[in-house]
């Protein structure tokens, strides 16, 4: 294909992908997570990049810095949250700023792709960069400020770096490499599968070798092997050097709470391999994954099973298969199940239809080389209109199984509701109350406002402006104010988690 023409399509896919994730940003109302992951980056941003110069303790600021952060495995790992510090600090913290990090990254997943046009074929880099570009699922999440969009971001940066090395031996794809996966590991825990995944790729392609070559040939394959790391050791160690340094840097919230990194190790993976089994509260069947690939992903199901026997034609290609079957079958296999986890086995299952859509292109002459436009252009709309739908229409539509435990509406006149009222009484500085045991994710929302109490639980003879409850009795209130108090209003957290404002008469 003429070069021009590659990077002109590709240039098209990309600004797809990018006006359906930008377009828009902060209207989806702000889910739980994703106001205490936007808190846990102000922390770092108050105590790290915002110290008090006039009056600097470097003690006292190393304390304070390496206590903002402490490695809580529920929330996964921290490279989300010393990115998303440094991005406030830089451009302030908003709604816009909490999620733009996770669309950007989401979209440098696709350009990823570029450094793979030798393995995946020109048709099959345009077809999988399609493919994700208007993917539900793929633009949905990258709506959501979650881990999901840097850790898939970061496999297949593993992936390109791992394939430029053993292509030209350049020890910077190395170096790059291991500083991915500290990032990697610093992300998501799900990064101890991905790694067990790629060693088993690597033992069932070595088997697959030995077979077709003869086990003394095999042998003699793994004896060059071991030799070559003994010759570049340097090289070898140097990566790892730059991988332990980028993993506690991290983890220590650049270097002041080293102990932290060590949490990231022995905390992390015996914290999840307990959760994924025991907490019921996201157990699903085993073929909930297939699922959702059923009723959302039509396209990307479509032609990664349709043309998986064109996909199978070197290494690279079987490792794109292995990597999605394994990947989905690991997660179908795990009781513990959420949505925002089928991008991960999305990605390379785009990569499989990328190829084998390029290997049968190739295989076909002349016109006929156009045919298979025919089956995936339409695919390709069907997937558009339903990305859009899911991210802009039914973004907080419970049915929708990918939305799951969203943000909803109410959430948002609930803000807007307090933002105005707050105006007749003292702006930020107004008094505001919060006597419920379900308050998230409103810490984030109320982030400027100076004097918010949360109480975590009902407190009588409250007498603030406004106040939030989780009763409509007003219990709360001083029994002698309460005539002066508007009657409650009912909003909705989340599905199940309702609370009830009071607003005072007058300002």
């Amino acid at each position: 294909m003429d070069n021009r023409l590659f990077y002109a399509l590709f240039a098209l896919i990309l600004l797809a992908g990018f006006m359906l994730r930008f377009y828009d940003l902060t209207n989806r109302p702000i889910h739980h997570d994703e106001g205490v992951i936007g808190w846990f980056k102000l922390n770092i941003l108050n105590a790290c990049l915002n110290p008090d110069l006039q009056n600097f303790d470097f003690v006292a600021f190393a304390r304070a810095c390496g206590s903002s952060y402490t490695y809580d495995p529920d929330y996964h790992g921290p490279f989300e949250y010393l990115l998303g510090a440094w991005v406030f600090k830089l451009f302030s913290a908003s709604d816009f700023t909490l999620r733009a990090p996770e669309c950007i990254f989401a979209l440098a997943t696709i350009a990823l792709l570029l450094p793979l046009r030798k393995n995946l074929g020109d048709v099959g880099v345009l077809t999988a960069g399609a493919l994700l570009a208007v993917s539900p699922s793929m633009v949905y999440y990258s709506q959501r400020a979650y881990m999901d969009n840097f850790f898939i971001f970061f496999t297949l940066g593993a992936v390109v770096c791992a394939v430029k090395y053993l292509d030209g031996r350049k020890s910077i794809w190395l170096y790059l490499g291991a500083v991915d996966l500290a990032l990697l590991f610093t992300t998501k825990e799900t990064a101890f599968i991905f790694a067990f995944i790629a060693f088993a790729f690597a033992f069932v392609e070595y088997i697959y070798s030995a077979i077709g070559m003869g086990w003394r040939k095999a042998k003699e394959e793994v004896a060059g092997a071991i030799a070559f790391v003994w010759k570049e050791r340097k090289a070898f160690t140097a990566a790892l050097s730059a991988f332990a340094i980028v993993y506690i840097f991290v983890f220590s919230t650049m270097f002041f709470d080293p102990l932290d990194a060590w949490n990231g190790i022995s905390k992390g993976l015996g914290f999840w391999l307990q959760r994924s089994t025991t907490w019921e509260g996201h157990f699903k069947p085993f073929g909930y994954y297939y699922g959702l690939l059923v009723n959302y992903e039509h396209a990307i199901l479509f032609l990664s099973a349709g043309v998986v026997l064109f996909s199978l034609r070197d290494s690279f290609a079987r490792w794109c298969a292995f990597w999605a079957f394994s990947t989905w079958l690991i997660f179908s296999i795990i009781p513990y199940k959420t949505p925002w986890l089928d991008p991960h086995f999305i990605m390379p299952m785009a990569m499989v239809a990328g190829i084998g859509i390029d290997t049968l292109v190739n295989s076909l002459k002349g016109w006929q080389r156009f045919l298979p436009l025919l089956v995936v252009l339409p695919l390709l709309v069907i997937s558009t209109f339903v990305a859009w739908d899911v991210t802009y229409v039914k973004y907080a539509d419970d049915k929708v199984a990918l939305v799951y435990v969203s943000g909803v509406d109410s959430y948002k006149l609930l803000v807007g509701r307090i933002e105005n009222e707050s105006k007749r009484f003292q702006g930020i500085e107004t008094p505001i109350s919060i006597v419920s045991t379900d308050y998230w994710p409103l810490p984030w929302s109320l982030r400027d406002y100076k004097r918010v109490a949360y109480y975590g639980k009902s407190v009588q003879n409250q007498d603030a402006p406004i106040i939030i409850s989780s009763r409509s009795d007003y219990f709360e209130i001083k029994p002698e104010l309460i005539d002066n108090y508007l009657p409650p209003e009912r909003y909705d957290l989340r599905p199940g988690a309702t609370v009830y404002l009071y607003i005072a008469r007058g300002g």
